[in-house]
């Protein structure tokens, strides 16, 4: 099995460009510089240039094999990129959940919190939201209501406010949760965990971004359906969504 690595080692690695490569590169500048100046002389000073063009035509010819030989060097070394989604397994159990919350039905938040209730731990939920919405802070507080009476659910509700419904403030809105709102609760990043299945697709953009750029886990709530598209009661899930990123030697 290949090691797995950061979305940033992968992306240096896998998509930036070798010295191999730049070594290549280089010598080309190179090759063109010189005859560049050999065309000028050439064009410029006939009689006088060419007995001596020699030269420059074959640093030229020898720097082009050199930067060849690089060039080849880089194909065989290079890296090819390879992405896993996993699938397979259910989201551990996390004291902190991040979740795009909008108008409506909030059964599958409902759902994802009772997957991460733990006794004697206190549950933390970030609502990224959308600021000024009458909607919206109706839903917050019925929500709240909910929890409380009628599932008995002890869950710290924080809203994070975003300004529009775009990729941009989701992500940031995101990251903003992973990298100072969870640990002044006293929550590791990794402690706190994504959920996709809620929101606009721009959010849920915006949060797998967050999720891949931070290294941070993705969920989202699963449920069985019946032949008419219903869903089945007592079926919900909450899976994993599990990115992984390897990195394999061409050839």
């Amino acid at each position: 099995m290949k090691p797995r690595v950061s979305f940033l080692d992968a992306f240096l690695k896998g998509a930036g460009p070798s010295p191999a490569l730049v070594a290549a590169f280089a010598l080309g500048l190179l090759v063109v510089g010189l005859l560049s100046n050999l065309m000028y002389d050439l064009l410029t000073a006939w009689p006088a240039s060419w007995p001596n063009a020699w030269l420059p035509l074959a640093a030229a010819g020898a720097l082009t094999a050199l930067a060849y030989l690089f060039y080849r060097q880089d194909a065989r070394n290079g890296h090819r990129l390879r992405v896993q989604v996993d699938e397979s397994l259910l989201a551990p159990r996390s004291p902190g959940l991040i979740w795009l919350f909008g108008p409506g039905p909030f059964v599958h938040l409902v759902d994802a919190l009772h997957h991460h209730r733990q006794e004697g731990t206190r549950q933390h939920c970030w609502l990224v939201m959308q600021r000024n919405s009458p909607a919206l802070e109706t839903a917050f507080l019925e929500l709240a209501h909910h929890l409380v009476e009628e599932e008995q659910l002890s869950v710290q509700l924080h809203p994070i406010y975003i300004d529009s419904l775009e990729t941009q403030d989701a992500y940031q809105a995101v990251r903003t949760v992973w990298e100072r709102e969870a640990p002044e609760e006293l929550l590791h990043p990794a402690q706190v965990i994504a959920d996709i299945t809620g929101g606009t697709k721009p959010l849920t953009a915006g949060m797998v971004l967050a999720a891949v750029a931070t290294g941070n886990s993705l969920e989202y709530v699963e449920t069985d359906r019946d032949a008419a598209g219903r869903v089945i009661p007592g079926t919900a899930r909450v899976v994993r969504a599990d990115l992984s990123f390897y990195l394999e030697r061409k050839g």
